[in-house]
This record gives structure tokens, C-alpha cells and sequence, in this order.
């Protein structure tokens, strides 16, 4: 059975920092920065750019906690931290326009490049830390990326995307790496977490910022109290159970690698993505909330959401060996509204979507206050007959 190497001095950081969420401000600028590029211009297009620009930022982020979760706080990481910062406020400057312009682009990838120089040298005064990327294939992606950016535009997006593909595939490939993790099983679901928060943040800051010095009228108001409502379900579908569910399968799972990688990692990302889709689509909504939106338009809000709640089946599944039947059910009944989402005003779809976030929320509620089990689907054999949501 294969464990991870847990340094003496991991045991330090066990709460996330001042530092750290001073990281996280920055982080947030740069996620709001690729939110607000869709909504610009939502399309396919346009979201396949945004996610090419999302994901570099999201990888490197994960290093970053990932280098810092291992050692004590010192003016020196403090430091680092700042640097990383300044490397990030960088990619979120020209992260709206980093497909389609040379010197965005550059700019982009020069951050990028000098942000995984930045998590190398922090590597190397702590020599037993590790990352989800070692450093030399972070740096390889960051150089492929930058050479990428000095390429027409013909050429630019096509091997851009290539080089994303393999930093997302990285993990897989360099898998018996990530049993050398060092890991605090208090602070990674911390940090992830506030991820998520600044992800519902950008929810409440996009509507709240469409509203603002406007004289909006009872459907308006109605349109932004729903789409609060939608941030306060998905708000609660992670923190009431998932983020302490977190916590214990990294305590108890026999390889707790795979949590790091299969859930905190790529479920996160994806969880992060649809948080996304969500604002991008509530945004879009509440500006004409009785319209009825262009289909990729109204189709953003309810797939976010569903991508939202189905990960929650994967990644459940992925910690105990099965995944919540209500949670499943809940996803496709908001695949359901994606189908319909196009022939409805905006205002019927966010009030489906409330709905069904409420409804599920309220179900898993009741199970759990009186004491009954969460339905269970997809099990494994050595699934355990009670488990956290």
C-alpha cells in the first residue's frame, strides 16, 4: 500500500494564511477577468478560448498551494507568495485577450513562464516538497506555452491547446510521482475550498455589478434574488458535506494521492469551471430576465450547474465507492432544463434552476437530520454502507 511522505514540518501549516489569501485576492482578479470575456461575447468559441486561458492559471495555483502546504511560513515564502502573485496579477491582466493578440499573449505566457521559475526556486530551498507538476515538466509546459504565443494566429490557439492538453493529462502520465506528496490534510481542503468561494464570489459580483446604479424594477430585483439563491444552493451543496468529506478521505483513504489528484485537482477544476458557466449565464439573464436568450446563452446557467452537481457523483465515487443517488438525479433534471432552456425567458430558467438546487439540498437535508442514508449509486464493492454526502 502506497503512502505519501509527510515532512515533520508539514505538520506547521495547518490553516491557511494572511499571505495565502492575500494570493487568493489576486486569483480572483484573474478569475473574474475570464468570466467577464464571455460574457462579452459568449460562444463556443469563445468559451474554448477562455477555458485554454483558465486552466494554465488553475494548474499553476494548485503547484502554488501545493509548494506551500509542506513548509513553515517565513519571510522568505512570503515573499515567494508575493512574487507568485505578481506573476498571476500578470496572466489575469491579459488573460481576456491572451488568444488573440501576440503581446497579450506574450505577456500571458511570460507571466506564466516566470511564475513556474517561482515555484522551482521555492522547491528547491525545501527540497522534500512536491507539487502536482514536477518542476521540470511545469517549466516545459510554461516554455511550450510561451512558444506558442510568438506563433501566428492562424497557428496560436491550435498548439496552445495542445500544450494545455498535456499539462491536464501530466498527472495521469506522472502518476507514481504524486505518491511522494506532502500533504496537510486541514489546510488542502481549506485552500480549495476558498477556491470555490471565489468562484461563487464572482456570481454574486457580476449580477450584483449588472444592477448597480440602475433603477431596476420588481422582475429585475426578482432575477438578481434568484440567481442569489442558485449561489446560495451550490454554496451549500459543497461546504454542507463535500469539504468536510474532503478532510476524511484524505485521513482514511488508502492511497491518499488519488484524492489529491483525482478529486482536489481534476474535480475541482471542473467544479470551478461550471461555477463559471453559472455566472457567466446569471449575469447574461438578469440583464434581460425576460427575454428569451440566444440558446448558447440561456444553456450556460443550467449546464454549469449541472456540471456543478454531477462532479460531486465523480468525485464522491472516486473517495468512497459510490456516488449520492439525489445529487445524480439533480443533474440530470438540470440537463433537462438545458434542453429547454432555449424556448424559455431567462427569468423561468433561473427560477428551474433555483428550484432544483433548493429541492436537492432540502432532500439530502432531511435524509441526514432524520437519520435515514442518502440513496447511494454506482457502488463498489468495498464501499462503505454509510458515508458522507
Amino acid at each position: 500500500m502506497a503512502e505519501l511522505t509527510i515532512p515533520a514540518r508539514a505538520q506547521a501549516r495547518d490553516r491557511a494564511t494572511w499571505t495565502e489569501l492575500f494570493y487568493d485576492l489576486v486569483l480572483a482578479f484573474g478569475v473574474g477577468q475570464i468570466a467577464h470575456a464571455l460574457a462579452a461575447h459568449p460562444g463556443w468559441h469563445s468559451l474554448g478560448g477562455c477555458l485554454l486561458v483558465l486552466t494554465p492559471l488553475w494548474w499553476a495555483w494548485v503547484d502554488v498551494v501545493m509548494a506551500m502546504n509542506a513548509v513553515r511560513e517565513t519571510s522568505a515564502q512570503r515573499v515567494f507568495l508575493l512574487l507568485a502573485g505578481l506573476a498571476t496579477y500578470g496572466m489575469g491582466v491579459a488573460a481576456p485577450h491572451a488568444l488573440e493578440t501576440r503581446s497579450e499573449s506574450l505577456l500571458y505566457a511570460g507571466c506564466y513562464l516566470a511564475l513556474r521559475l517561482v515555484i522551482g526556486e521555492a522547491i528547491r530551498r525545501e527540497c522534500a516538497v512536491y507539487t502536482i507538476h514536477p518542476y521540470r515538466a511545469g517549466l516545459a509546459f510554461a516554455l511550450a506555452l510561451f512558444g506558442c504565443a510568438v506563433l501566428p494566429d492562424a497557428w496560436r490557439t491550435g498548439c496552445w491547446a495542445v500544450a494545455v492538453g498535456a499539462e491536464i493529462l501530466a498527472p495521469l502520465v506522472l502518476s507514481g510521482h504524486l505518491r511522494q506528496l506532502a500533504f496537510g490534510v486541514n489546510h488542502l481542503p481549506e485552500r480549495f475550498g476558498l477556491f470555490v468561494i471565489i468562484a461563487l464570489g464572482e456570481n454574486v459580483v457580476s449580477v450584483g455589478a449588472r444592477l448597480a446604479g440602475t433603477a431596476p424594477g420588481p422582475v429585475g430585483l426578482l432575477a438578481v434574488a434568484l440567481a442569489f439563491l442558485i449561489g446560495c444552493a451550490l454554496w451549500w451543496l459543497y461546504f454542507h458535506l463535500v469539504a468536510s468529506a474532503v478532510a476524511h478521505a484524505l485521513r482514511t483513504h488508502p492511497t491518499p494521492s488519488i484524492v489529491v489528484r483525482d478529486v482536489l485537482s481534476y474535480g475541482h477544476l471542473v467544479l470551478v469551471s461550471g461555477l463559471l458557466l453559472v455566472s457567466v449565464g446569471a449575469d447574461l439573464i438578469v440583464a434581460e430576465p425576460v427575454a428569451v436568450p440566444h440558446a448558447f446563452a440561456a444553456a450556460l446557467l443550467p449546464t454549469g450547474a449541472a456540471l456543478f452537481i454531477l462532479t460531486f457523483c465523480y468525485t464522491r465515487w472516486r473517495m468512497f465507492g459510490a456516488a449520492s443517488a439525489t445529487r445524480f438525479l439533480g443533474g440530470l433534471a438540470l440537463l433537462g432544463l438545458v434542453a429547454a432552456a432555449p424556448r424559455l425567458p431567462g427569468l423561468v430558467t433561473l427560477a428551474a434552476a433555483a428550484l432544483i438546487l433548493v429541492s436537492v439540498n432540502a432532500l439530502e437535508y432531511w435524509l441526514i437530520a432524520s437519520g435515514r442514508q442518502v440513496p447511494l449509486i454506482f457502488r463498489t464493492a468495498n464501499a462503505p454502507a454509510r458515508a458522507s454526502s
